[in-house]
């Protein structure tokens, strides 16, 4: 049921990340992020590497949206004047994505394969459908969206490097 909750939270997050940029509005995504943080970081569900994909997410994310951001090429809405930046609303679904990792999409950790193909196909089709809905602008579509495959793999490839570090360390330490 938890990882139900889950998946609800984190897609009413992306959607209301996505309709809040396309009407300047960050307000429903901010309720959304709280909800999921706050019943995802509570000691119940609260998963031991939660807080570090947070960290690595945020920052791999940060870095990966301003370099598309700075490039020119994808314009993001409700960027506050600051253009070549990531946004916050983009800091926000990274945050969300982390806080999947454990729980929802889980499969992504524990498939790598199935995850990569998941990946390649999925995180271009996000920022597809987030232009298609008028939250992004994206310039020279299947350069950037090829590039935002290959970015995002580069992502799942570290956050798969950690936990399969912080894995390797605890069964160490249980041996």
């Amino acid at each position: 049921m938890k990882n139900i909750i889950n998946f609800i939270l984190f897609q009413s997050l992306w959607l209301s990340c996505i309709i809040g940029a396309a009407y300047q509005n960050i307000w429903p995504a901010t309720i959304c992020l709280t909800a999921l943080m706050l019943l995802f970081l509570l000691p119940k569900y609260k998963n031991g590497n939660d807080i570090l994909f947070i960290y690595t997410s945020v920052t791999l994310g940060f870095l990966l949206d301003s370099l598309l951001a700075y490039t020119g090429l994808i314009e993001y809405k409700l960027n506050f004047g600051l253009t070549q930046t990531a946004p916050l609303w983009i800091l926000f679904l990274w945050i969300g994505f982390a806080l999947t990792l454990n729980h929802s999409m889980s499969w992504l950790l524990n498939k790598p394969k199935l995850g990569t193909l998941f990946i390649t196909i999925g995180a271009p089709l996000s920022y597809f459908s987030a232009e298609k809905l008028n939250a992004i602008k994206i310039n020279q579509t299947l350069t950037t969206l090829l590039l935002v495959s290959l970015l995002w793999l580069l992502v799942y490839k570290i956050i798969l490097t950690i936990n399969n570090s912080i894995e390797n360390n605890q069964e160490l330490e249980h041996a």
